[in-house]
């Protein structure tokens, strides 16, 4: 059975961002941000996922606002992520049509971890 757990990005002991959710039970947590080895190679402007931890395996990238998500096999099943948008933070949705729980993930942010995370739909905010 699949559960969703969140975590958040930390500042200052301030939250960030509420986290992507993720496919183990718990509650909210601190995600381990690491230097990135591959996350170079999602191209400026986009946020892109992988389906390994430490930006391995499969990657997927998306721009704009989508809708449905679930059509990208990665976006469903992923350890890493990376928004590198040019001048937005990423939010995403639990739901397909922007439902759901929802968290944004600051522009610049990396991180990866042992959990499988999914989201379903997402936009940009907060652009300058």
């Amino acid at each position: 059975m699949r559960m969703t757990r969140k975590f958040a990005a930390v500042a200052g002991g301030i939250a960030l961002t509420g986290g992507l959710l993720a496919g183990a039970a718990g509650t909210a947590g601190a995600a381990a941000e690491v230097t990135p080895k591959a996350a170079s190679s999602c191209p400026s402007g986009w946020f892109c996922v992988w389906s390994g931890k430490n930006y391995t395996g499969h990657m997927q990238k998306v721009a704009g606002k989508n809708a449905d998500l679930t059509k990208f096999s990665v976006f469903q099943d992923f350890k890493s992520w990376y928004n590198h948008g040019k001048s937005c933070d990423f939010r995403w949705y639990a739901k397909k049509n922007y439902g759901g729980s929802s968290g944004i993930v600051p522009r610049g942010y990396k991180a990866t971890d042992n959990l499988h995370h999914y989201i379903k739909s997402n936009t940009w905010v907060n652009c300058r």
